[in-house]
């Protein structure tokens, strides 16, 4: 292997590894690049996510009671499970600020086979502290999505969908952007084969356009339909990278079975991907971490 494909697969993992907790900093520019201010009623299942002080995430209405995110979302720097109390949903809105309402979360189900490190199965399904009532025009701004069931092409026109908005900073309208989707294999190439089959990859069109950070959890829509969920690759209009997306349509039937759960899981220590047992990010992501890099310098 060239020294320049080992340095980037190295750099990768270290990313994967440091994501978590990096994305929590308070100076990240969370806008949705180029976009173009989404009129009420074009995107009334996105929804805003306030986690704890510093952190922002996008969302989208399944049902009455339960919304869709990504697992990276729920989860602390620690990889440990976000209690439901630090989740504040702004729902129904066209424009985020501190007066605006919010609905709680009492659940939080994460997939159980979430791995932070390659980011596979990057999804989390939140369960509100009250019912949602849908008009039968999305106006107020609110209605759940339609899952997507089928593939849809490479180069086929989607959106994404996203705000702005930090604490003490003004806020603007919703946003909207255009985006197509990313070819397979070229993505593959850019994310140096990272890219599992329940992913995807959607790009802008200019460099100047791009969904930034705090906008992972949000959704893709192809054909009015959601298709994806944000996951990482965060161009934020400083670069050409295409953004990766949880394929919605791979995970139709464990969305389904999350809105009959009957249990609670607290907040605290997960598992390791492939591990039985809880393990804290801090006590065994470097030997993870030290045991990939090695297996890649030796190939």
């Amino acid at each position: 292997m060239a020294t320049t494909e080992r340095s980037l697969r190295i750099t990768w993992l270290i990313a994967a590894l440091f994501l978590p907790s990096a994305i929590q900093a308070a100076d990240i520019n969370p806008f949705l690049a180029g976009g173009i201010p989404s009129p009420i009623g074009a995107h009334p299942a996105h929804i805003g996510i306030n986690i704890g002080q510093n952190v922002f995430c996008g969302g989208t209405i399944l049902n009455q009671n339960h919304i869709l995110t990504s697992g990276s979302c729920v989860l602390d720097g620690q990889n440990n499970l976000r209690a439901a109390g630090e989740f504040l949903l702004r729902i129904g809105v066209i424009t985020i600020d501190a007066t605006t309402p919010w609905m709680g979360v009492i659940r939080v189900f994460v997939h159980p086979h979430y791995n932070p490190f390659t980011f596979e199965n990057d999804i989390a399904i939140l369960r509100t502290n009250g019912d949602m009532t849908f008009p039968v025009v999305a106006t107020p701004h609110m209605a759940p999505a339609e899952l997507i069931d089928r593939i849809v092409p490479e180069n086929a026109a989607c959106e994404v969908v996203g705000w702005n908005w930090l604490p003490g900073t003004p806020s603007m309208n919703l946003q909207q952007l255009g985006v197509t989707v990313y070819p397979r294999t070229a993505c593959q190439t850019m994310f140096q084969g990272m890219i599992r089959d329940s992913m995807m990859c959607a790009a802008a069109a200019q460099t100047n356009q791009g969904m930034c950070v705090a906008n992972r959890g949000g959704g893709l829509y192809c054909n009015g339909r959601l298709t994806g969920v944000a996951s990482f690759g965060f161009g934020c209009a400083a670069n050409s990278t295409a953004t990766v997306f949880t394929q919605v349509r791979y995970h139709r039937q464990w969305i389904q079975q999350q809105f009959g759960r009957a249990d609670n899981p607290g907040p605290g220590p997960t598992p390791m991907p492939g591990v039985d047992g809880a393990t804290s990010l801090k006590q065994s992501a470097v030997a993870f971490l030290l045991a990939a890099m090695m297996v890649i310098l030796l190939r």
